[in-house]
């Protein structure tokens, strides 16, 4: 009976941690406008930078474009983190069950 009720209890946790990623995940997902909208004031930042004809103007658009590429980085590897922390649970989840089902 201890068996099972510390089974039943691990189990609950493991769905409570799962349903936190989903949730995790889909917030995550929901706040790509942010590196968008960082793309979109780059973008008007070096067109401003070459019609007024800034002296650094190319200075400026290289290390806009680094930091876009970073941002997207750090935003896809936080993703794939979240959805392999994910998948991990699933599989945890799968191989309880299948341990419950062959005792």
């Amino acid at each position: 009976m201890n068996l099972t009720h510390n089974n039943l209890e691990s189990i609950k946790r493991e769905e409570g941690q799962k349903e936190l990623l989903e949730i995790s995940l889909e917030a995550h997902r929901s706040r790509r406008w942010v590196i968008n909208s960082i793309y979109a004031i780059s973008l008007l930042v070096v067109i401003l930078c070459f019609y007024f004809h800034v002296p650094q103007a190319v200075i400026i658009t290289v290390s806009l474009f680094c930091i876009c590429t970073i941002s997207d980085i750090l935003y896809r590897a936080l993703d794939k983190k979240i959805e392999l922390r994910l998948k991990r649970i699933k599989q945890e989840k799968r191989k309880s069950i299948f341990k419950v089902n062959k005792s």
